[in-house]
């Protein structure tokens, strides 16, 4: 028995690393992403759809656009202006002479909070006159009329409900693509894992809840103190896996503009995974247990690669099954959700995903930047 361990010891090793991988892109994902095939019927109660926004005279007019041509019977958009020092007072009374349905709530003074966002929003939430909120980003636009609808079509019997955000790159630069990879990869998880009642997260871009579930849930008083988790945070608090549903349909995403840099990049990624520290145990160890997964994927077989191993030829291959398996849910995905992503950049975004995982994690450990998201 020790002759065979011996004997077989990288494979064996390398198996053990890789079977997460293996389980999460060739058993979860591919059983748990289906569309919805049709427009879920909406549930007809009145929905308030509520945006945070700080300065973004560039993006609300493309924004309000949007959101005022929604095919739904009743709802209210409340836009939360942010000590704004531009144009976007202007903008929104401009379009509240022409639609009733706007309203703006202006914050003047944020006194102090750690978390301006969650600040924002918490003045916001307690004016929404219904009990349904969805809610996006200024730099955000729904991908069709029927986004409300789709939205919180589930929220009558499900009061929390994940949506996807997607990036739409511009200038077809590298940031943008790995980007969007990156998001995709991510979305593919969290949507995953919350269809086997695991929630961990969603993407406040594209979030709807109910105020009743904001209320008992004690809004974000829990995690005030921390810059961002206004989506993540909220959800690792309240979600279970019964109170939670997920939308996938072509017509209920919602789309943005990637970083164009990758410093712009790299400050948004510190933002994102400043809440990471305080997710569940759970949380933290069944995400800690996949980046060690994928980190170790590689690490192992490159250490490999230069010593005389009978078994390089099976390492490659699990390795490529993996590869293959992460293509065919990420081409799935973009068929399900008419969204495009080019599938040969794969192998290349799926490494650049480890430095990554290495330098932006290192960074939100020590990074303390208090800057509004």
């Amino acid at each position: 028995m020790l002759d065979f361990i011996q004997e077989y010891f990288f494979e064996l090793l390398y198996t053990a690393f890789l079977l997460p991988q293996l389980i999460l892109w060739c058993i979860i994902v591919p059983s748990q992403w289906k569309v919805e095939r049709h427009h879920s019927t909406s549930n007809n109660e009145g929905v308030s759809v509520i945006v945070a926004a700080r300065n973004e005279e560039h993006h609300l007019p493309r924004l309000l656009d949007h959101l005022v041509n929604q095919e739904y019977p009743e709802f209210e958009i409340i836009i939360i202006n942010d000590r704004s020092s531009d144009q976007s007072s202007r903008i929104i009374r401009e379009y509240q002479q022409k639609h009733n349905i706007i309203k703006e709530i202006v914050i003047d003074d944020n006194f102090g909070a750690i978390s301006p966002k969650k600040f924002a929003l918490s003045k916001g939430i307690p004016q929404a006159k219904y009990n349904q909120l969805l809610f996006t980003d200024a730099d955000c636009v729904p991908a069709s009329n029927q986004w409300i609808k789709l939205m919180t079509s589930k929220l009558s019997t499900h009061p929390l409900t994940l949506g996807i955000g997607w990036y739409l790159p511009k200038h077809g630069l590298l940031v943008e693509k790995f980007t969007q990879f990156e998001t995709l990869i991510t979305a593919l998880q969290y949507v995953s894992f919350s269809r086997i009642g695991i929630n961990y997260m969603g993407v406040g871009r594209n979030i709807a809840y109910t105020k009743a579930l904001y209320t008992s849930g004690d809004g974000f008083e829990s995690h005030k103190n921390v810059l961002s988790g206004d989506d993540d945070l909220f959800i690792n608090q309240v979600a279970n896996k019964d109170n939670t549903a997920t939308i996938i349909h072509p017509d209920s995403l919602t789309y943005s503009q990637p970083p164009s840099t990758w410093k712009k990049w790299y400050f948004q990624k510190l933002r994102h995974l400043s809440a990471g520290h305080h997710y569940k145990l759970s949380n933290k160890l069944l995400l800690g247990a996949l980046s060690t997964s994928h980190l170790s994927v590689y690490f192992i077989y490159l250490l490999l690669l230069p010593l005389n191993v009978a078994n390089l030829l099976y390492l490659s291959l699990m390795l490529i099954i993996r590869l293959v398996a992460i293509t065919i849910c990420t081409r799935k995905f973009t068929r399900m959700t008419n969204t495009k992503f080019s599938w040969w950049f794969i192998p290349i975004m799926d490494f650049m995903l480890i430095a990554y995982q290495i330098i932006i994690g290192a960074s939100s450990v020590i990074s303390k930047r208090n800057t509004w998201i």
